[in-house]
């Protein structure tokens, strides 16, 4: 089950396709196939495609529906449903950036029954919400399924966050500096769990920026007599209570529309001691990371 486009325009003929490739060359994460434009962002796990017909379909009823006036340009664009709502954050202004490089208009089969809705100049929000309400009801059909399982579920603030997060980490790292370790945030279940939180690892003894989460994943030095380099182990722990030891020893960080702290180098061993000593932890096999396409943000039915 997808989400499609298509794009049309007044003139009878298919788009120069290999000037859509020039243009797709300036933009990170697309991949040049024959006949496709693949996108896959390895920050975010965001991926969709433009595909092109070259031939016109031998049968109407094999063709999309164009409004009057309009004839299809050969290029469509897909997004998968069920998943996590940045997905269309994401791609809906790089489907903009197309049609208005290309002087195209887009056609939203998902809208209406009987008529293509014809966006005549492509509107990013107004195609980000048409791509959640359709996403929504795809998988809420699939969750009535006896055959699908229960899909993980993530908060929409958390989904949200993850993404930002994810985008802006590279930005962070340079405003930072070498001796700022940022982590990267990941989404995390407990085993047995529909529930997917986040979680950034932990180093002892390290300044680091600290992201907004649910889990802290401790990477610290086993307990022992020696006073040897000792082997390292990984626990977990709630980021509310890793926040609250370290209490003043975490401060704010001044970054635009993202909130995020930091441990400073004034502060970095005091927080490792504190981090050495946490005894309520649980075990990192209690845990699985999830990945970023296998999960959904919408609110599902409780079962009964």
């Amino acid at each position: 089950m997808s989400f499609d486009l298509f794009f049309c325009w007044p003139k009878n003929q298919r788009i120069d396709f290999d000037g859509v490739k020039v243009w797709a060359q300036r933009i990170e994460c697309f991949t040049l196939n024959d006949a496709q434009l693949w996108y896959s962002n390895p920050k975010t796990g965001v991926y969709f495609s433009f595909d092109f017909a070259a031939e016109v379909a031998e049968s109407p009823d094999d063709a999309p529906l164009m409004p009057r006036g309009y004839f299809d340009s050969g290029l469509s664009f897909n997004l998968n449903y069920n998943r996590p709502r940045y997905f269309a954050f994401e791609a809906m202004p790089i489907v903009v950036q197309l049609a208005s490089r290309f002087d195209l208009s887009v056609v939203d089969p998902q809208a209406a029954d009987d008529e293509p809705e014809l966006m005549r100049v492509a509107d990013s929000e107004a195609l980000v919400r048409s791509w959640l309400n359709h996403n929504e009801r795809a998988t809420l059909t699939l969750v009535q399924d006896p055959d699908f399982s229960s899909p993980l579920q993530i908060s929409a603030a958390d989904s949200l966050y993850l993404w930002q997060y994810s985008k802006a980490k590279e930005d962070l790292e340079r405003a930072c500096g070498e001796d700022i370790l940022v982590p990267s945030l990941v989404p995390v279940r407990r085993q047995g769990s529909t529930h997917v939180g986040t979680a950034f690892t932990y180093t002892q003894d390290i300044p680091m920026i600290v992201p907004d989460s649910e889990w802290v994943l401790l990477v610290r030095n086993k307990k022992g007599f020696s006073s040897k380099k000792r082997d390292q182990e990984v626990a977990v722990v709630s980021a509310q209570t890793f926040v609250e030891l370290l209490g003043d020893y975490i401060k704010p960080y001044e970054w635009p529309a993202l909130r995020v702290r930091i441990i400073g180098r004034e502060s970095a061993q005091k927080a490792g001691n504190i981090t050495s000593n946490i005894d309520h932890t649980l075990r990192r096999s209690e845990f699985d990371f999830v990945e970023r396409d296998a999960f959904v943000d919408i609110q599902l039915p409780t079962s009964s």
